[in-house]
């Protein structure tokens, strides 16, 4: 996981969004609402990553 607390949040909640549409427990409008959420927030990542903003950490 990304040692930068502003992509761990983006991702974490992209994670609970992928969770909530895996279940199938919402209608087609909340799940297109969670998908462009989902979309918003990893372009947003993206522009973190482009700008150099992120921390990148090594694992072993």
């Amino acid at each position: 996981m990304a040692n930068d607390q502003e992509i761990h949040d983006r991702l974490a909640r992209v994670e609970e969004i992928i969770e909530q549409l895996d279940a199938d427990e919402c209608d087609l409008d909340e799940g297109t609402r969670l998908h462009e959420e989902g979309q918003e927030l990893l372009a947003e990542v993206r522009e973190i990553l482009d700008n150099g903003r992120g921390e990148v950490a090594e694992l072993e």
